[in-house]
């Protein structure tokens, strides 16, 4: 998808969403969008981004199911050399990437609950530690996290693991 965000709204429920993600758009605070796979969850962060003071910094997608939660941890935080096999050089992860702009975190109830643990942290704090460091970095990241998963069934879910 392309930076620029076309979003025409021509029913009133459309219109009232566009109109809720220009509120959102100039308050700094996590969003979370749920919805069903389809109804346009990427769209609407993408949006809130554009209308958004941040618009002019990088917006960055990570699709969490579609990287192993082993590796999720390091894609998302970074890690030095020798943090694991295969650590040949330090790496920025996605926050330290994104540092001044946006991250959506598509389909965050697919994410490890450990690492999800790790994520409240960073939207708490704004910092983190990359795999293998002891130092902290702190970032300034506004955070939107999509999901088709309602919040009762996440719920559920994390009581049964």
């Amino acid at each position: 998808m392309e930076d620029d965000v076309l979003c025409v709204a021509a029913s009133r429920a459309m219109r009232k969403i566009r109109s809720q993600a220009g509120v959102v758009a100039k308050v700094d605070i996590p969003v979370l969008m749920l919805g069903q796979s389809g109804t346009g969850k990427e769209v609407v962060g993408r949006l809130i981004h554009k209308l958004s003071p941040r618009a002019h910094r990088t917006f960055l997608k990570v699709n969490c199911p579609a990287v192993p939660g082993d590796l999720l941890e390091s894609e998302l935080f970074g890690h030095e050399a020798g943090a694991f096999t295969g650590a040949t050089h330090a790496k920025p992860g996605k926050f330290e990437i994104c540092n001044k702009g946006t991250i959506l975190l598509d389909e965050i109830g697919e994410m490890p609950a450990l690492l999800q643990a790790k994520l409240l942290h960073v939207l708490q704090d704004q910092t983190f530690s990359r795999l293998g460091s002891r130092s902290v970095v702190k970032v300034e990241v506004r955070s939107r996290a999509a999901t088709n998963i309602t919040i009762q069934e996440a719920l559920a879910s994390k009581r049964l693991r």
